[in-house]
């Protein structure tokens, strides 16, 4: 009888006792790997993805390449074969859209995207096609690899993947899935989108700065937990560019904290919409390291149910890019 006493006991203070995270920084790097950084990227900028836009038709062959990862990986449809589709152009597009786990209504739910199209072809070019190695088959990759991390686990929220439709005609792909999500009444928690993280900002090596630093706390949290990870950059709010990627449309529709992290800052890249946008002028390693950070920092907010809030907006100007 005693000793049944005495392993109640044990087993009451392992229950009660402290435990650590289950997510380590280093044990994700073991997973997210340069090599399978390399292989997806490649494949997506590869000649034979026509620069990814439905013109061209090679949108319809990377979106086949990314469903089909999610379906190895353990990321299953959101909707039917994962599509939700919009016409552009008097063309048929999708938005790709998994969802990891069981999608419970009742529970939070939180969105990870990226663009997944590009400019296409230019048959006046010497180099015809438009490949877009760092738009945005970068930011399409750290997707892939963090949804197939995160797919490894049981979390207390929703979470959803999308890879859009359309971001360079207008963040169409984006505006059409928050407007069905609203419709549908899903309540989106926040949103962290992925754009062109094939460079080493100029500041330093695996960092990242944010789009709408000052809007949210999302950027003091991540970096609460990755020292320095994220950064504010002057750039970014001259040029407007929280409104100029997907992350906007899911901020206009809900009011939430929805953010791009990029590392392309206008100085440390000369291919942004050139066809000299090619795998060989980026820096996988580099590109690589953000991944695993930014899955570590995920993994970290998900399981210790980190809140973040809205801030008092700022106004911001609209100045165009250049060509």
């Amino acid at each position: 009888m005693k000793n049944y006493i005495f392993l109640f006991i044990a087993l009451l203070f392992w229950q009660c006792a402290p435990t650590e995270t289950t997510h380590n920084q280093e044990a994700i790097r073991t997973q997210i790997t340069a090599k399978e950084t390399h292989d997806i990227l490649y494949t997506l900028a590869d000649d034979s993805m026509k620069g990814r836009d439905t013109q061209s038709g090679g949108y319809y062959r990377a979106a086949d390449y990314v469903t089909r990862y999610f379906k190895e990986h353990n990321i299953t449809p959101f909707y039917p074969a994962y599509r939700d589709s919009l016409v552009t152009d008097s063309l048929v597009s999708y938005n790709v859209v998994g969802k990891i786990g069981e999608f419970l209504p009742n529970r939070k739910t939180i969105l990870i995207g990226a663009h997944l199209d590009h400019l296409g072809m230019k048959l006046d070019e010497k180099d015809i096609v438009f490949n877009g190695a760092n738009d945005n088959a970068t930011g399409v990759t750290a997707v892939l690899q963090i949804a197939r991390y995160l797919g490894q686990h049981k979390w207390n929220q929703n979470i959803l993947v999308a890879l859009f439709a359309d971001e360079e005609k207008g963040l169409k792909g984006a505006y059409h899935l928050a407007e069905r999500f609203k419709n549908e009444k899903i309540a989106l928690d926040y949103m962290v989108n992925f754009e062109m993280i094939g460079t080493v900002l100029s500041t330093g090596e695996n960092k990242v700065y944010m789009t709408g630093f000052k809007r949210s706390e999302m950027a003091e949290k991540m970096n609460a937990i990755s020292p320095g990870f994220v950064e504010f950059l002057k750039e970014a709010k001259a040029y407007n560019l929280f409104k100029r990627s997907d992350n906007y449309a899911f901020y206009e529709a809900f009011k939430i904290p929805a953010h791009t992290l990029a590392s392309f800052d206008f100085k440390n890249y000369d291919h942004y919409h050139k066809a000299s946008d090619e795998i060989e002028a980026l820096n996988i390693e580099n590109m690589n390291a953000i991944i695993g950070t930014a899955a570590y920092i995920l993994a970290q907010l998900l399981e210790k149910g980190v809140e973040i809030q809205m801030l008092e907006e700022e106004k911001e100007e609209r100045t165009p890019l250049s060509e």
